[in-house]
């Protein structure tokens, strides 16, 4: 399993929002990232982002976004950082920057952002980008934590964006939090810079912060808005009517029709965007994740193509580009791709953990399980490294350590499906099949439908001698996928073991027309045998 983007300035004196001194120790980045997860939310509807919770009033919570992630009109959501979600019903813009503030009510204790004074941030320094970005291979938005630091101050910003800096910064991390090395906020994230062609080196851009809070100290105290009755529509209205819309909008649109799986909608809004910017490389990759999720992995890789001829120095290019690559059988090319992205990154822990399972497929499980091993020091709570190095020990028949890296991930992750089910096939080899039944038991549980749960339960429970539940099991593959020529087989094995002939040849006869249908002519083969000694026997 793999792993698979001014208004003046004012006297500081005069802004609402006191900065907050520069600390002399920084502090480390898994600090920072954890203090950072507490007040970056998520940002879901009609367009998607991220955003920065950085004041509270009571119940009302006050969120930093950019505007062009709200800027189409319609329903919106804020998903806080324990993942509860909250409508949105009103957006205030600031004039002349791409920054807009949203608000919702609750009565838990979220984090609130402190500041910093982007002022002082110079050439050099580092900085990281936070937020929400959904890459390919994943169902949903994952929290992105990247290092970078800061290339350029610009002397003319456009809707505000003056910071330079060279984050990777994922699609869908818009709005989100540049902060400094001891975790106060000095930028939003917003922007990528066109490309430029003789390096191929793509920036990204930030509003500085103090630039918002210049901005804020004009509108005064922040208004709370009340929460309309519950039969209003939770709509934002902020767009002119006819204003065209910005490439970073279009892709937000696109991110938010992708969203809801209207994947040709998204695909009918990146291509917009690059028409207005045929060089934008977060529209390629917004695409590319589009028809990822397709499954068109030709053009999904093509698209990768292109960001990594536009960001050849970007890891996610590669490391994805690798992965559409993996999924096209286009191994070799594939293995180059991931070590270019640890090459780039020495510690891109979803590089190694898809490098490992791709050697693990190949049979060279001592490599896979050193690359996973570095996936987790690199990241001691990877769930799908622990499953994946899971798979490098049964490759090399240590069931016991296989075991122990399966509890690890059901511990981390206790409703995973394949979690439950690698660790019921080692204990199979371990031939402890009642251990093996309980955790097929719990992955059926979890995911009902699951037919290789139900396939290999059905095998340990022939092994503990249960016909009847594991010719349940064969039936309900069937149900699940009628063209499952094996379910047929092997269920026609347990009924002509318990003497039902009649049942047996019929399930015979289908798996073996199945068989023929998909060219296995060895199992057709075989499955014919069986018919004929049935029937040599039904006429003695």
């Amino acid at each position: 399993m793999k792993f698979s983007d001014a208004l003046p300035t004012v006297l500081i004196g005069a802004a609402v929002v006191v900065m907050q001194p520069q600390l002399s120790m920084a502090l480390s980045p898994k600090q920072v990232s954890d203090i950072a997860r507490q007040f970056t939310v998520r940002i879901d509807g009609i367009g998607i982002g991220s955003g920065i919770i950085f004041e509270r009033k009571g119940d009302t919570y006050f969120v930093l976004t950019n505007h062009h992630v709200v800027e189409e009109p319609g329903r919106y959501e804020i998903i806080a950082p324990d993942g509860d979600r909250h409508l949105v019903y009103y957006s205030q813009e600031l004039p002349n920057l791409d920054l807009a503030i949203l608000q919702f009510t609750s009565k838990k204790n979220y984090g609130v952002a402190k500041f910093g004074n982007s002022d002082k941030l110079t050439e050099g320094m580092t900085v990281y980008a936070v937020g929400w970005a959904k890459i390919p291979g994943s169902d949903q938005p994952s929290y992105q934590f990247t290092k970078g630091y800061i290339r350029s101050r610009l002397q003319n910003s456009d809707q505000g964006y003056a910071l330079g800096y060279d984050n990777e910064a994922i699609p869908g991390m818009s709005g989100g939090p540049i902060l400094d090395e001891n975790s106060l906020l000095v930028g939003i994230n917003g922007r990528a810079m066109e490309p430029d062609i003789s390096t191929r080196t793509v920036l990204r851009l930030g509003i500085p912060v103090n630039t918002f809070v210049a901005a804020k100290s004009k509108l005064g105290t922040l208004t709370t808005i009340p929460q309309p009755t519950v039969t209003e529509q939770p709509t934002i209205r902020t767009t002119e009517s006819g204003k065209q819309r910005s490439t970073e909008g279009l892709l937000s649109s696109g991110g938010g029709k992708a969203q809801q799986g209207d994947y040709q909608g998204a695909i009918a809004a990146y291509e917009e965007a690059l028409r207005k910017n045929p060089n934008h490389p977060d529209a390629y990759f917004q695409r590319a994740i589009a028809y990822y999720d397709l499954e068109n992995y030709q053009a999904a890789y093509e698209d990768l193509s292109q960001v990594v001829r536009l960001t050849p120095k970007s890891s996610i290019a590669y490391m994805n580009r690798g992965l559409t690559l993996d999924l096209l059988q286009r191994n070799q090319e594939a293995m180059k791709d991931y070590t270019q992205a640890i090459s780039l990154n020495p510690d891109y822990a979803a590089a190694y953990l898809n490098r490992g399972a791709l050697k693990n497929e190949l049979g060279d499980y001592q490599k896979g399980l050193d690359d996973l091993n570095q996936a987790i020091s690199l990241k001691p709570d990877y769930t799908l490294a622990y499953i994946n190095r899971g798979d490098s020990y049964i490759g090399l028949q240590d069931y016991k350590r296989a075991i122990a890296d399966l509890d690890e991930a059901i511990r981390l992750q206790p409703n995973s499906v394949l979690a439950y089910s690698r660790r019921g096939f080692a204990y199979r080899q371990l031939k402890e099949y009642k251990k093996a039944v309980l955790d097929y038991n719990m992955a059926i549980g979890i995911q009902p439908d699951d037919a290789s749960a139900h396939f290999a339960r059905a095998f340990v429970l022939r092994r503990l001698q249960d016909n009847k539940g594991a010719i349940a099991d064969y039936s309900k593959i069937i149900s699940l996928n009628p063209e499952f020529a094996e379910a047929y087989y092997n269920r026609g094995l347990i009924y002509q073991e318990l003497g039902d002939n009649q049942k047996a040849l019929l399930d015979y006869q289908k798996a073996a027309d199945l068989y023929q249908q998909q060219s296995k002519t060895q199992y057709y083969q075989d499955t014919m045998q069986r018919i004929r000694e049935l029937q040599s026997k039904k006429s003695g």
